[in-house]
Formats: C-alpha cells, structure tokens, sequence
C-alpha cells in the first residue's frame, strides 16, 4: 500500500505514519516537503492514500488535492491539520476530499479510523466499477435480433432471436403486425444511413425496451431495411435502479455532510465561546494582582531607592516596565475579546469626517510626519468609534515602523470596488516580508522586538477583527524596505 503525507513538521510526519502502521501493514510512505517530491509521487502510478497538511510552507493542501484528484481521480485524500475554518473544508470535501480532521491528540486515532474508512471505500467503489464492466460485456453478448424489412417495417424475414425479443412465435403471428407498426416511423431514410433508436413496446401486457438499428439498403432493386434488434428492458431496469441507488447515495451522503459540517461548526462555535470566556476571564482577572506588583515596584523606586544599589534599582525599573507591558497586553487582549462580544450598531459614514478627526486626535504624534489625503474619501456602512479605531491603529502603525531618522510620509486615498469602498493607507516604512503578510494580522504576533519598535502586538489582530465585524475585508501589499500599503474594505452606502 502507497501512501503519501504531506506536513512540513517532521514529528506530525512521524506520528501520522506511526499511526498509519497501526492500522496497515506493508506500508510504503512518501513524505512530501516540497514540490519536488510531490511531481515525483504524480510521476508513479499509483497512491493509495494521501494526508495532507492545509498550511505548507510552498503551497497548500487545497492545491494538492486538486492536483492529485487531477492524476488519481479515485485517490482517497484525507486533510490533518490546525486550520479549522468551515469554508476550506466545504469547498475540499466539494472537490473530493474524504474527511476533514482537526490535529489534535485525540484526533490520531480518529485519523486512523478515517484513513481506513477511506481506503474501504474506495476499494468498494473500484469493486462496483469492475462489476460494472463485467456486466456491460455479458450485455454485449446476449443474442440479437437480425431482420429485413419494407421501408413501411412489414417484416419480410428474421432470426429466431427476434421472435424471441419481439415475444412472438413466428412472422405469421396476428400480433406482429401490432408490434412493427410501434416500429413505424414515418422519417425516411437516405440510401446507407444508418439510424438508431430505442422503443417501448407493449405485447399481451408485457412492457419491452428494445434498441433499434436501422440501414437502409437495396436488394433486388427494391428498398430494403435491414435492422438489428436489442433487448434493452433488463439494461432500462438496472439503469433506473442504479439511479434510483444513485440518488439515495447522493441523497444520504449530503445529508450525512451537512450534519457533520453543522456539528463541526457548531464545535468551533462552542470552542471560540469557550476561548472568549476564557480570555476574558484571564485577562481581567490578571489585572489585580498586576497593579500590585507594579505598585510595590513604584514603591521600590520611590522610597527605598537609597537602600537600592544600581543594580537593584535596575531589576525595580524592569520589574515596573514589563508590568507596565504586560498590563497594556492585557488592555488590548481585553480590548479585542469586548470587540468579539459587543453588537456593532452599522450607520452611514463619511471616511473624509473619520479620517479628518482621526488626523486631528493625533495631530501631537504627527507633527513631524507629512499626510496626503486625496479626498474624496467616499461613505460607507460601519461603526463609527470601530472605524476611527481603525484608522487609528494603521496611521499609528505607519508613522511606528519607519527607518530612525526617516520622515514618515502617509498617503491615504479610497476607491469603488464592487459593492465596497477600499481605504488605502500607505506609508515609506521599513516594509513587511511576504511570507509574514499574513503573520501581522494575528494577536500578539510581532515582526520585531519590543526594544526597536514598541508595541503589544494586538493593534492588526484588532483591526482585522473589527473590519470582520462590520462585514468587510482587510489586507496588506508590502515589500521589505519598500513600505507598506494597508486596505480595508466595507460596505458603501447606497442613497
């Protein structure tokens, strides 16, 4: 058996496959780390199985299982991975994926039933496809009719395996006349052509569905039909009950994945409920004995500074510092737990007025930077404190993360796209990788330390979170050294 795994963390490789020995024996595992492994599994003839991460260093799990279901379209593909979002995993099980599974430690076993679930399947389905075949060709031998007739389908001779298909007893029989006139058709055929078609008839209350093949031809000097006749009822009833299965399987497996589907997302639902409750609980209830540590650190420096050498004055003015810190961490992780949990009244917004008042909060902290704002700025659907908030944190951002000596130059301008108003904010910064482009925007992620740009890492994760919120979208286009060009999306305000 050959299977393929695809993870870019070695240990997650080892476990899967340690798992995988479990429940196969005589395995054979390719390990995936880049695309040049996976072109030289597509270029073998055969994968049995395949797990894949969805977040890869080079590519994602989306694209490989287009890419193996594009070689080995009957390939059982199973997803392991950290990213639990319902959109991936509706659109891979829509393009062919067999199961979805969050890692975890419990998961593993879980992993194990799945890929064995997925491997019977499969082996199930080329079964019925081998079975399938087989019947086609025992079809392809039954006996068929052979007859020839006037152009108006008077019977002038045939085999005994047309009376047999036809259900008479011989070409005098008072019923053949019933029947070939159901063969009647009053389109006339060009000399050599050759037509086809399938019929129901109906003898003594017996329904038969027969294939005919009609040529017309000359013997004689005379106009001929010489035809073939195929008994197709058995063939009707196995397609109309291979249907009938057919849309009980369709039926019964969208069924079955929509209930999975609900009762994963209603899993991430209670999970995220769970972490908010905790994070909030975490966050406010650290607070307290936080202000007392700052405070007798306050102290420290205050009043027993004469009893404190240097370095213990030194190890105070830490302690009092990464206090200070770690209670601005709190604020904002309180900050972006009450965003999850307050309701967002939306209303009409100006992005000239918003921009123009936000400019003017700031206007102390940028009295040494230059702001272009190319208006009109147009309106949009939001929360007014949320989007100045916003706009806030990116201004804030760009004139932060700019080149010590460097004046910071903002530009900030909108466009129409679609059903949205885009909101440019673009600064000559020291620029963002582009493998971290996505990195930024996650809470209490940060690019640099806190000694060269300070900051507690949660001013982005606020901003997606709070434009996610309002209905729309947000990125960034940077390029290290290059500066950076923040955007975010909503609503625009029809009149």
């Amino acid at each position: 058996m050959y299977i393929l795994v695809a993870d870019d963390d070695p240990n997650q490789r080892l476990f899967i496959i340690r798992e995988l020995e479990k429940e196969f024996s005589g395995l054979q595992v390719q390990e995936i780390v880049d695309e040049n492994s996976f072109e030289q599994v597509l270029g073998g003839d055969r994968i049995d199985l395949a797990i894949l991460d969805y977040q890869l260093r080079w590519t994602t799990g989306l694209d490989l299982l287009h890419r193996l279901k594009q070689h080995s379209p009957n390939c059982p593909v199973i997803m392991f991975t950290d990213t639990a979002n319902q959109e991936i995993a509706v659109e891979a099980m829509k393009s062919g994926l067999d199961d979805y599974i969050l890692k975890s430690p419990k998961n593993y076993i879980r992993l194990r039933a799945s890929a064995r679930a997925a491997v019977e399947r499969t082996q199930s389905k080329q079964r019925a496809a081998l079975l399938e075949v087989r019947f086609q060709a025992l079809l392809e031998q039954l006996s068929i009719g052979v007859f020839r007739a006037t152009p108006d389908h008077q019977v002038i001779e045939a085999n005994q395996a047309f009376l047999q298909l036809l259900r008479i007893s011989s070409l005098e029989d008072e019923q053949i006349n019933q029947i070939t006139s159901q063969l009647s058709q009053p389109t006339e055929l060009a000399p050599g052509q050759k037509r086809e078609r399938e019929l129901q008839l109906t003898n003594e209350g017996n329904i038969v569905w027969i294939r005919l093949a009609e040529t017309l031809n000359s013997a004689g000097g005379e106009a001929v039909i010489d035809g073939l006749v195929e008994d197709i009822t058995e063939i009707k009833h196995y397609a109309a009950r291979l249907q009938t299965i057919q849309e009980e399987e369709r039926q019964r497996y969208t069924e079955q994945l929509e209930q999975e589907i609900s009762r994963r997302t209603q899993e991430l639902e209670e999970a995220n409920k769970d972490l908010e409750a905790f994070t909030y609980s975490v966050s406010h209830d650290l607070r307290e004995p936080l202000r007392s540590i700052r405070g007798y650190a306050q102290i420290l420096l205050e009043d027993f500074a004469d009893q404190l050498d240097s370095t213990g004055q030194g190890y105070a003015d830490r302690i009092r510092e990464n206090g200070d810190r770690m209670d601005q961490m709190l604020q904002g992780l309180l900050s972006y737990n009450r965003l999850s949990r307050m309701t967002l009244a939306l209303q009409a917004i100006d992005l000239d007025i918003a921009v123009r008042d936000v400019l003017t909060q700031l206007e102390l902290q940028l009295q040494h930077a230059q702001i272009i704002v190319e208006a009109p700025l147009f309106t949009v659907i939001g929360h007014y404190l949320t989007v100045e908030q916003v706009i806030t944190n990116l201004i804030t951002n760009a004139i932060k993360f700019v080149t010590p000596g460097v004046q910071p130059r903002i530009r900030i301008w909108s466009e129409p796209r679609s059903e949205f108003i885009r909101l440019w904010i673009e600064d000559n910064g020291i620029g963002i990788a582009p493998q971290h482009r996505d990195r930024i925007f996650r809470i209490f992620e940060r690019l640099h330390g806190v000694e060269s740009y300070p900051g507690t890492g949660i001013g982005l994760a606020i901003v997606q979170r709070s434009i996610e919120r309002m209905g729309g979208r947000s990125g960034v286009e940077s390029q290290v050294g290059q500066g950076s060009r923040f955007w975010i999306e909503l609503p625009t305000f029809g009149e």
